[in-house]
């Protein structure tokens, strides 16, 4: 007899015989409300049953609320109701192709309805809630549990639909942005978004025992014309659901609009700022070239500086230097368009001063990397925008202190908040010093760039001492003309300029050139990455600012306390 039970097992292995569990593959939901705030759910339940002899949906809560008319039907066959009289003690047999509600104390109620036999069915529950929407005094509204928590069966997957109805036909509302509704959802993974009139909530992820969803929803007066009036205030009801919610600390409506402004800057605005910015550049330049004006009167005492002047400004400081052409309206109103060229400015001053080695890169030819030799507690900089970048530099270059390409730029892109901050910071750490100049040595810094830029035209050409070219080179490079300048250098004086590789251990003058290159790049990469960083942080925030106030995006796991139906449990029994 046992050889015959484990024959009979096997056999129903091989065969592939699997025991189903009882499970909720789908519940989509559809809200109509209509123009007296009383609404129609109507469910679709795909599910399979092995167990137990009845569905239930406990509403625990209605409030002012009343939940009347269930009826389920299945393959187009309508169940049989039972009215508010439903018996929950009664057989499998008995409660098939019936459905009804249980009364419960203060008005609430479960809604009932008989598995059949077991196997695959598709529901169709459709029941009437009156008062869903109530007046306040600030809009209309209502905050509803549509599905609870603690089922004895969690659903896979849940969606609901909440559409608008008026006097039977489908009455559309405008775009959140008119502020005509605004929406939140909380209880489960999932999210939520306004299309074509109607509000969509979706699960991404399976229920779990604590999952639940409740919708939050606003109208603006005149959408509805409610006939209960809510308890309280709205503000109140939303207050009590946003409590632990991810929805971020609510403020008042005046706001939620001065924050979608925001988002519309954002997301159309910045193109167009760009746009503009670049028209801009032209047209100023433009006008320059017509009427003569140049700089800043109120920084230079004039609009025009031609002259020419080779005495190294504020004594090389590149911070300063860079301070006072932006101040004085010299360089790009866009600051951080010219910083990366202070950045190659301050590389090309660490590997004179023998903080950084020039080192060729193994894996690739042609290519350099840099590597520093002092930590910087090491170092001590008068410039502290110098020192600033010289810590981030170095904490990109990691461990062994070899910056590769592309490091920096990564880094920059972790740390964009500080990174986007340095342009800006530049421009007033640089202020104190041009600030206690005359405005004659301040004019002097124009002539010196004027000096620079047309090295070549110079008739004029006495050969400087090395460390007096150096200066020369590092603040042609916070102009990004230091390659330039270097060519040009080089052809007149070839013998400091042997004299200058020497001193700087950049072997050749090819290699001296792709280094200035490179590092204009790198610092061009660097910012560039930041500020990359910095528009997507401020289009995401927009976006998270226009769901905290009623718009879409991700449905709030936590939070949705408060509010009215719902309950706990629900599924099969």
């Amino acid at each position: 007899m046992r050889k015959l039970r484990l024959a009979l097992v096997a056999l129903l292995l091989l065969s592939g015989f699997t025991v189903r569990a009882q499970e909720i593959r789908d519940i989509k939901t559809v809200v109509y409300l209509f123009g007296n705030g009383n609404a129609r759910v109507l469910q679709t339940w795909d599910v399979n049953v092995v167990s137990g002899t009845e569905w239930y949906i406990p509403i625990d809560n209605p409030g002012k609320s009343y939940i009347h008319d269930l009826e389920v039907t299945e393959d187009g066959r309508a169940f049989e109701s039972d009215g508010r009289k439903w018996d929950s003690d009664r057989s499998l047999a008995a409660k098939t192709g019936r459905c009804g509600i249980v009364e419960k104390r203060g008005g609430a109620v479960e809604l009932c309805w008989g598995q059949g036999p077991y196997g695959d069915h598709v529901y169709t529950v459709s029941y009437f809630i009156d008062n869903l929407v109530q007046s306040y005094d600030e809009c209309d509204g209502f905050h509803w549990h549509f599905l609870n928590d603690e089922w004895t069966v969690q659903p896979r997957h849940v969606s609901i639909e909440i559409q608008n109805l008026t006097n039977g036909d489908a009455w559309y509302w405008n775009d959140e942005n008119d502020n005509n509704v605004n929406f939140w959802g909380f209880g489960m993974d999932g999210e939520a978004w306004l299309d074509n009139g109607t509000l969509y909530f979706e699960s991404t992820e399976q229920f779990d025992y604590d999952s639940f969803f409740s919708a939050l929803v606003s109208f603006k007066k005149g959408l509805f014309t409610p006939a209960v009036r809510g308890d309280g205030t709205f503000q109140k009801l939303k207050d009590e659901a946003m409590k632990g919610s991810s929805y971020g600390k609510e403020k008042e409506s005046f706001f939620e609009r001065l924050l979608f402004i925001l988002f519309l800057v954002v997301l159309i605005g910045v193109p167009v700022f760009f746009i503009c910015g670049i028209l801009f550049v032209i047209f100023r330049k433009l006008y320059w070239k017509v009427s003569g004006r140049h700089y800043d009167k109120k920084v230079f005492g004039c609009n025009k500086i031609t002259g020419w002047y080779r005495d190294v400004p504020m004594d090389g400081n590149p911070t300063a230097f860079f301070s006072l052409l932006h101040s004085g309206d010299l360089l790009e109103p866009n600051k951080c368009l010219d910083f990366p060229n202070l950045v190659s400015a301050y590389f090309l001053k660490w590997i004179q001063d023998g903080l950084i080695a020039v080192e060729p890169d193994p894996k690739k030819e042609n290519q350099t990397n840099l590597r520093f030799t002092k930590s910087a507690e090491e170092v001590t900089f008068d410039d502290v925008m110098e020192g600033k970048v010289y810590a981030g530099a170095l904490e990109a270059a990691g461990e062994n202190r070899l910056l590769e390409a592309h490091e920096f730029k990564s880094w920059s892109y972790k740390n964009d908040e500080l990174v986007a901050g340095w342009p800006s910071e530049a421009v007033q750490r640089g202020r104190p010093v041009w600030q206690a100049l005359s405005e004659a040595d301040r004019c002097h810094a124009v002539e010196f760039k004027n000096f620079l830029s047309d090295f070549t035209l110079i008739g004029e050409r006495a050969a400087p001492e090395v460390a007096l070219w150096k200066q020369y080179l590092v603040l042609a490079a916070s102009l990004g003309i230091a390659d330039k300048v270097a060519k040009s250098f080089e052809k007149l004086f070839p013998k400091v300029m042997e004299e200058y590789l020497r001193e700087t251990r950049m072997m050749d003058t090819a290699t001296t050139y792709y280094v200035l290159e490179n590092l204009r790049n790198s610092s061009s990469s660097m910012m560039t990455a930041a500020l990359s960083k910095q528009n997507m942080r401020r289009t995401y925030e927009a976006m998270e600012n226009r769901r905290s106030f009623g718009g879409g995006g991700s449905i709030s796991r936590g939070g949705g306390g408060g509010g009215f139906g719902g309950g706990h449990g629900g599924g099969s029994r």
